[in-house]
């Protein structure tokens, strides 16, 4: 059973995040938070904006950068988990993480036993098939390890995240204009969120 929360911006969508936690009822109030997309980023204080946000919602976060963490740490709290958050990023730098430490199959593996989900931008982009439409708007010169995009391919759609809003209103347009014809691209702005229950999704 797939349990996904995925949004633009953990701070912008905290009431529709409470909302999915209480209709989907979900007590448990361990998250591990996984930051490790802001790695190679400048700005990364919607990172602390999102922990404040989860909680003030009275959950409880276990840190883990995977970049730096061993791959038995990783395992061990991937594979113990009961919710688990990604935030946002680099899109490339995360997937080349989680490939470099063996965690994207096991990441799948778990949301398909219905470990809770929540997706924070590049963390909602990595469920897709594929990666690779995420070069507009992502820097993938960041992950000079990945050698291939094939994402988790948890969901039959690919996440646009932060559709329109600054500073991504001409990225965001951008990827639109030229993967739309091509791709199942469902768009979000920093306020909405995109529910996956069992493969069927809806915004909110």
């Amino acid at each position: 059973m797939q349990t996904i929360f995925l949004t633009s911006y953990i701070a912008g969508t905290g009431q529709k995040f409470a909302d999915f936690m209480q209709n989907n009822k979900i007590n448990s109030k361990r998250v591990l938070f996984i930051p490790t997309a802001g790695n190679v980023e400048g700005y990364t204080k919607y990172i602390d904006e999102g922990k404040s946000v989860l909680t003030q919602l009275g959950l409880k976060l276990d840190l883990l950068d995977i970049a730096t963490a061993d791959i038995h740490q990783c395992h061990t709290a991937f594979s113990a988990a009961e919710i688990i958050c990604i935030t946002g990023g680099n899109t490339f730098y995360l997937l080349q993480e989680l490939k470099r430490k063996n965690l994207d199959r096991l990441l799948a593996q778990r949301i398909a036993e219905g470990c809770v989900y929540i997706g924070e931008s590049a963390g909602a982009i990595i469920l897709a098939a594929d990666i690779e439409y995420n070069k507009i708007m992502d820097d993938s010169s960041l992950a000079p390890e990945l050698n291939n995009y094939t994402g988790l391919n948890c969901i039959d759609f690919y996440p646009l995240p932060h559709y329109i809003d600054e500073p991504f209103v001409q990225s965001a347009r951008q990827t639109y204009a030229e993967y739309s014809k091509r791709l199942n691209l469902v768009t979000f702005n920093n306020s909405q969120a995109i529910i996956v229950i069992n493969h069927n999704y809806v915004v909110v």
